[in-house]
């Protein structure tokens, strides 16, 4: 082999070997510092790696997020376009709960009336005369965060618009305040009709009890709501004599009655009083002391 050839081998093999050299004796690159242990704060919550900031478990950890915790997950839990430590709703990176009362978000665990400023009231009914259509009452409440209030009406002289509570919602229903009624009574010995007047006033029903109206006037009585009958009764005028022509009235079945003395021939026909009712004798003979009958007495 020529000079000039081995000389070029001797070259390449000792490059070959300076850049194994090199290669084996390089410094490695140094790692990068885990999260929790790089003194940043690189969750933006104050604190800084473990054990400071509660989303570090350990130095090896490599995030300082905690994803169990609202105010530490690096989420906007509430939609209130404010993370974590930025919310307002969170006191700590430990608060699990980024709400924050006053915001004009309902978000979290705010609920009605426990945060009226963000979630307004609850759904309420309240009814101040217990459905009670005797009474005048108002219902008020919320409805769809909306405050109502509804007095008690009268439809008409006898109907009342009723409102009431079904749970938490307000309901109303057409009631009657009822029939009027009544019937006929005795009041003094006179038949009148004692009814009960039922009507709406003022958003409640009413009603106005013994109302005593005149039917009829009686003159022998009153019972059970009826004028008794005119009793039967008979008057003699002359006292059952055959020697003066008299005569018997009265009432019989109410109906007025008179019957007057008669002659036939010598015989008179002579009208007496029987336990309050006319009786006519069998015809009497005038001829035995006397001689004949004339307008009804015997002469």
């Amino acid at each position: 082999m020529e000079k000039s050839g081995k000389t070029a081998v001797i070259v390449s093999v000792l490059i070959a070997l300076i850049l194994v050299t090199a290669f084996v004796f390089a410094k490695p690159e140094p790692r990068a510092a885990k999260i929790c242990s790089d003194g940043l704060d690189n969750d933006g919550d104050g604190y800084i790696d473990y054990p400071d900031d509660p989303g570090c478990y350990s130095k090896n950890d490599n995030s300082e997020l905690n994803t169990a915790i609202e105010c530490d997950d690096g989420s906007d839990n509430d939609g209130d376009s404010a993370i974590d430590m930025a919310d307002a709703g969170c006191a700590s990176p430990t608060d699990n709960d980024e709400s924050n009362c006053g915001d004009s978000v309902c978000e979290g665990v705010e609920a009605c009336d426990a945060c009226v400023a963000d979630c307004g009231y609850c759904d309420s009914c309240s009814d101040t005369d217990g459905n009670n259509p005797r009474a005048f009452g108002t219902t008020s409440g919320y409805f769809d965060k909306i405050f109502y209030s509804d007095d008690d009406y009268c439809v008409d002289s006898s109907n009342v618009m009723e409102y009431w509570c079904s749970g938490n919602y307000e309901q109303n229903t057409q009631q009657s305040c009822g029939t009027d009624y009544g019937s006929n009574v005795c009041y003094f010995g006179d038949v009148y009709y004692n009814s009960t007047d039922y009507y709406c006033s003022s958003g409640k029903c009413n009603a106005d009890y013994d109302i005593l109206t005149l039917v009829e006037e009686c003159y022998y009585g009153c019972t059970n709501g009826e004028c008794n009958h005119i009793p039967d009764s008979c008057y003699d005028t002359d006292g059952w004599s055959i020697l003066t022509m008299g005569n018997v009235s009265g009432y019989n079945n109410e109906q007025w009655y008179v019957y007057e003395d008669s002659c036939n021939g010598t015989y008179v026909n002579e009208w007496t009083c029987y336990f309050n009712e006319p009786y006519l004798q069998s015809p009497l003979d005038c001829s035995g002391n006397y001689t004949t009958c004339v307008d009804g007495a015997c002469v």
